[in-house]
């Protein structure tokens, strides 16, 4: 089985980020937005970051809910999050030349 990429994250703990299947459909039914038709982050709204946050941390902890992360994020750690989820993300995407990553700018938080 190859070696799963996770990014560390401190939030009410020490956590771990991963965009699994599982966590990409959660964000879909939450959001309503279908990840393999891409996505930019500069469009993405905080409850679409929040619903983000979530999804990549369910593989873990499969009792977390959405209110749960959203109380872990506030302004003295937005920025934090936000780097976080940008480097999970890019490392879940395939490194294939010709492929366009869905991040095609840094997350703005808004």
């Amino acid at each position: 089985m190859p070696e799963l990429d996770l990014v560390t994250i401190t939030l009410d703990k020490e956590r771990h980020l991963r965009l699994s299947l599982k966590g990409m459909l959660a964000f879909e039914k939450l959001t309503g937005k279908n990840l393999l038709k891409g996505f930019k982050f500069k469009e993405l709204s905080l409850g679409d970051t929040a619903a983000m946050l979530w999804a990549c941390l369910i593989h873990e902890d499969k009792e977390l809910t959405y209110d749960d992360v959203c109380c872990m994020v506030d302004f003295k750690n937005l920025e934090a999050v936000m780097e976080s989820l940008t480097q999970c993300l890019l490392g879940s995407y395939p490194k294939s030349e010709g492929t366009e990553s869905p991040l095609a700018e840094k997350p703005q938080p808004g």
